[in-house]
């Protein structure tokens, strides 16, 4: 094999694709990243048995071939290079890789040994990129890690997408947090799919991919792999098999809420997160509402703090109290930009969070129980 081809683009791409090497692989040839030149094309794939990330990029092949090269030194090599033509070149053991004034002579990986690539299924749709990702980081929050969920129900560690028509859903939760979040897309036919990623791959992947539109492949039957492609990027993942819970029937009405209170959401996150530092491990933060303004308060062991910040009030009465865990309701608070109201019932059921704009989130969040 023997190609030239732009170093950004070159350290670009291979930066990208050894995300998708595992920190540490079962077997040696997974720390490999596999290069493929053709047709004046160069793809470069990496793959960990979960998720495999393939770039593609313009290159000038002189030969063609397809090599193994032991993937993150790839990524640091081509970094380093002057912005300048790269050429690639290999033999059966070596790749050489030569730029103006440099030379990295770099070990091949058996690509025998490689196992064959998963493909994606065929897109069912599409979605504005950027906002794709903005939807998976509006909800990833709310999952368990994938250690806490082990033992539990799986699904709790990952994040549900549907397709309902030509909307997309994406929920998520620990039982505590369940945020749900739309986003329009086009289908290629009539959808009504469902599947379910773990939450670190989905952010990673949606954090990575977020020009123009992305193509989203969801599995075909009895196919386990989702998709997801940009022009020159594209990710096959393996999705989750454990049950999500029935998260819909959990969220609270509306008209059965004894009132709501209205707020500025970066004001009650603030508060929130200012007055939880004197608090102790697992303990909650308190709001309490009195006519056009709340208390938001925290005590530990010994200190404890208070702020009032305004609010507007329908229907509850003076010195109504509930309690959150500041993170908690910080996350669901975070993709709210503009007035918040939160739908209350008891002190102990949980409330209904919705932006006052034409923001596509929702959420619900559970109190915390508080002892006297």
């Amino acid at each position: 094999m023997k190609i030239h081809v732009d170093q950004r683009a070159l350290a670009d791409a291979t930066r990208w694709a050894s995300r998708y090497i595992a920190d540490k692989p079962t077997v040696p040839v997974l720390s490999g990243l596999l290069l493929n030149a053709h047709d004046d094309m160069l793809t470069i794939s990496g793959f960990d048995y979960d998720t495999s990330g393939r770039a593609t990029l313009a290159a000038d092949t002189a030969s063609s071939g397809s090599i193994l090269v032991p993937g993150r030194l790839l990524a640091d090599v081509t970094a380093t290079l002057p912005d300048s033509m790269v050429e690639l070149t290999a033999d059966d053991d070596t790749l050489t890789v030569t730029a103006p004034g440099n030379q990295f002579t770099l070990p091949l990986l058996p690509a025998r040994e490689y196992p064959a690539l998963p493909k994606a299924p065929t897109a069912t749709g599409t979605a504005d990129a950027a906002e794709f990702a903005t939807a998976v980081k509006d909800v990833a929050t709310a999952a368990m890690t994938v250690q806490a969920a082990v033992g539990q129900v799986e699904g709790l560690g990952g994040i549900r997408i549907r397709a309902q028509g030509e909307r997309l859903e994406l929920t998520a939760t620990d039982r505590y947090r369940i945020p749900f979040r739309t986003l329009p897309w086009q289908p290629a036919a009539p959808a009504d799919d469902t599947m379910l990623i773990t939450a670190p791959t989905l952010a990673d992947i949606a954090k990575s991919l977020t020009s123009g539109e992305v193509s989203i492949s969801f599995p075909g039957p009895g196919d386990g792999m989702a998709g997801f492609a940009t022009t020159n990027r594209t990710v096959a993942v393996r999705t989750r098999v454990g049950g999500f819970p029935p998260v819909e029937n959990l969220v609270p009405k509306t008209e059965a809420a004894t009132g709501y209170a209205e707020f500025d959401p970066n004001e009650l996150g603030a508060a929130a997160r200012r007055v939880a530092i004197v608090r102790e491990k697992n303990k909650l933060v308190r709001v309490t509402l009195r006519g056009d303004h709340a208390e938001i308060a925290a005590r530990g062991d010994g200190p404890a703090a208070s702020t009032s910040i305004e609010a507007t009030t329908d229907d509850i009465e003076d010195g109504f109290e509930i309690a959150f865990d500041p993170e908690y309701l910080t996350t669901m608070l975070a993709p709210i930009a503009d007035r918040v109201r939160i739908w209350l019932y008891t002190p102990t059921r949980p409330v209904l969070i919705e932006p006052l704009d034409d923001t596509p989130y929702r959420a619900v969040l559970m109190p915390i129980r508080i002892k006297q």
